[in-house]
C-alpha cells in the first residue's frame, strides 16, 4: 500500500524547480531586456527611432551608429576620440590589473605562510576597507592626487585604481592560498627548491581560480570605473570609455543609436571577460569563502 500510495503522489519537487526556473527566467528577461533594446537600437537608423509606431527588431539593420563613433569627420569623433578613449581604459584596466596581481599575490602568499601577530586581523580588515563608500573618498583622493602631481594623469589613474584594488585581491588570494597544503612546499624545499620556486611552480599554479578571479573582478571594476575618473581627467586625450559614455547626455541631443553602439562597446569587454573566465571566477570565489 505504501508504494501504492507513492506512486499515486509523485514528488512535487520537479513542480517546485521549475516554478523556480520561471521565476529566474522572469527576472533575468526584466533585468535584461533594456539592454537588449539598447543593442537593437544601435542597429537602428536615427529616422527609424523617432518614428512612430516604434519598432522592436531594426526595419533596415545598419552599422551606421558605430561607424560614427570612429569617423573623424562626424561630430561625436571630433568632441570624442573613442578610439583614444578605448585605448586608455585598456591601459589603464590591464596595467592595474598586473600590478594588483603581481603584489596581491606577494602580499596574499604572505598571509598564508607565515605566522604574526594580528594577520587574521589584518586580513578581516582589507575585506573591511570594500565597505567604504567611494563617494566618500573623492574629495580626499582629488586632493591627494593634485598634491602629488598626478591629476590628469593615465599613471596616477593607475596607482589609483591599483591601490583601492589591492586589498580585496589579497584577501581572495590569501584564503585560496589556506587550502593549499603547505607539505607540498615542506617536500620540495626538502629537494633543494627556494621559497620563490614554490610558491611559482607549486602554490600559483594551484590558486589559478583565484588568481583570474581577482584579475576579472579588478579589470571590470577599473573598466567601468566612472567617478575617479571623471573628477581626475580633465584633458580629452586621458579620458575613458565611462566619461565618453556620459559626455553623450551632456553635449548632444541625445540619439539613442549611438548612445546604444558605444555602451555596446563599453560593455563588450566586460562580457567577453565573463564568457571564458565564469568557471574560474566561481570556482575563486567559492575557493575564497571557505576559509575567509
Amino acid at each position: 500500500m505504501g508504494r501504492r500510495r507513492q506512486r499515486m503522489n509523485p514528488s512535487p519537487r520537479p513542480l517546485y524547480w521549475t516554478f523556480l526556473a520561471l521565476i529566474g527566467i522572469v527576472i533575468a528577461a526584466y533585468i535584461l531586456f533594456p539592454i537588449f533594446w539598447l543593442i537593437l537600437a544601435s542597429f537602428k537608423t536615427t529616422q527609424e527611432l523617432a518614428s512612430l509606431p516604434l519598432t522592436f527588431w531594426p526595419q533596415s539593420p545598419t552599422i551606421e551608429a558605430y561607424t560614427a563613433l570612429f569617423d573623424s569627420n562626424s561630430q561625436s569623433s571630433q568632441l570624442l576620440q573613442w578610439p583614444t578613449l578605448i585605448s586608455n581604459s585598456f591601459l589603464v584596466a590591464i596595467s592595474s590589473t598586473v600590478l594588483v596581481l603581481i603584489f596581491g599575490t606577494l602580499a596574499g602568499y604572505a598571509f598564508s605562510r607565515i605566522h604574526f601577530p594580528g594577520r587574521d586581523l589584518i586580513l578581516g580588515g582589507l575585506l573591511v576597507s570594500r565597505m567604504f563608500q567611494g563617494a566618500a573618498l573623492l574629495l580626499p583622493t582629488y586632493r591627494l592626487m593634485n598634491t602629488l602631481g598626478l591629476q590628469d594623469s593615465l599613471i596616477g589613474l593607475i596607482l589609483l585604481y591599483s591601490a583601492f584594488g589591492l586589498p580585496f585581491a589579497t584577501w581572495i588570494i590569501a584564503s585560496s592560498l589556506r587550502e593549499i597544503p603547505f607539505e607540498l612546499e615542506e617536500s620540495a624545499m626538502m629537494d633543494g627548491a627556494s621559497r620563490l620556486q614554490c610558491m611559482v611552480k607549486i602554490v600559483l599554479p594551484l590558486a589559478t581560480p583565484a588568481l583570474i578571479t581577482a584579475a576579472m573582478w579588478h579589470f571590470v571594476g577599473a573598466w567601468s570605473e566612472f567617478a575617479f575618473a571623471s573628477i581626475l581627467m580633465e584633458s580629452s586625450e586621458n579620458k575613458t570609455v565611462t566619461i565618453g559614455l556620459a559626455s553623450f547626455v551632456e553635449l548632444f541631443t541625445i540619439e539613442f543609436n549611438r548612445v546604444g553602439a558605444a555602451a555596446t562597446l563599453v560593455a563588450l569587454p566586460i562580457m567577453i571577460v565573463f564568457f571564458f573566465g565564469q568557471r574560474y571566477f566561481t570556482r575563486g570565489l567559492l575557493a575564497g569563502a571557505v576559509k575567509g
